[in-house]
């Protein structure tokens, strides 16, 4: 009887435990439905981020191999000639493992000095290197740089008459195709004041020259009756001087320039020409070494 007794106490031991689960607060089938449906929907996004990762990955090596073969910009490089670190920086680009460097800046080191002219001549298939050459061998003045000047308006540009090597200035019918020419008068500037009349065109030579030769004249378009002065200095200096008129032919002008560094072109205005334009020009103006 103790035995059957033992049974039954173990029978409803496990009949109360059973009722005892199903009839307490957690329910664990819900848990886990629930649990089922958080890992899908975290499934479902991790996929979509490793979906988004992978087309991202692909612009980062797209990219990748477009910065690889892309220029790298250098700037601000020192240069060291002959152990010497010179005060010019250039700018250097790195494109498919060469390095380039603008023809400015290389131009630069060649000569040590930054006033050589350069230029891509499409018709000659050809990078030419310095200024066009001249007459015997010189190089025309218009190809160094203006290094100052005085217009009629004080402007070298928009609001004043000028030109640099165009085809537009004529002297007695004859163009001149490398010349300098400016405006020296307008009626609206003219008064008693002497130092209005007066207009220059002037350039760095840093003695690199022994002679210059070019012709003076009045333009074509000058009005009848102009007239005025040239005068040259190298170095402040008064070296040449000599009157003009509105249909005189050109004056053919030749000075020794050895060792001189500035030359200036300055041109007066007659005070007589009273409301009269005046188009002073510089014509093929050729410097020798």
């Amino acid at each position: 009887m103790k035995k059957y007794f033992s049974a039954f106490i173990i029978i409803f031991a496990v009949i109360f435990c059973f009722v005892g689960v199903a009839s307490s607060p957690t329910n664990y089938k819900t848990m886990y439905e629930k649990l089922l449906k958080d890992y899908n929907s975290l499934k479902t996004q991790y996929d979509k981020l490793k979906k988004e990762n992978a087309n991202l990955q692909a612009k980062v090596n797209e990219l990748s191999k477009k910065v690889a073969t892309s220029p790298v910009y250098e700037y601000q490089r020192d240069i060291i000639l002959n152990g010497v670190t010179l005060k010019y920086k250039v700018p250097f680009l790195n494109y498919k493992g060469m390095r380039f460097v603008h023809l400015d800046s290389i131009m630069y080191c060649f000569f040590n000095k930054n006033i050589t002219p350069w230029k891509i001549k499409d018709n000659q298939k050809a990078l030419v290197i310095g200024p066009d050459l001249g007459p015997n061998g010189g190089i025309f003045l218009t190809d160094l740089p203006l290094s100052d000047y005085k217009a009629v308006k004080d402007s070298w540009g928009d609001q004043g008459r000028y030109g640099i090597n165009q085809d537009v200035v004529t002297l007695l019918g004859k163009t001149y195709r490398k010349n300098i020419w400016w405006d020296a008068y307008q009626y609206s500037y003219w008064d008693s004041n002497n130092n209005k009349r007066f207009t220059f065109v002037q350039y760095k030579l840093n003695g690199d020259y022994k002679k210059l030769k070019m012709t003076l004249g009045l333009d074509d378009d000058s009005e009848v009756g102009a007239s005025g002065k040239f005068t040259i200095y190298l170095d402040g200096e008064k070296r040449y001087e000599i009157e003009i008129a509105k249909g005189e032919k050109g004056k053919e002008v030749s000075l020794d320039v050895v060792g001189c560094n500035t030359l200036k072109i300055e041109f007066f205005a007659n005070p007589a020409n009273y409301n009269c334009m005046i188009y002073p020009f510089v014509g093929d103006a050729v410097l020798y070494k």
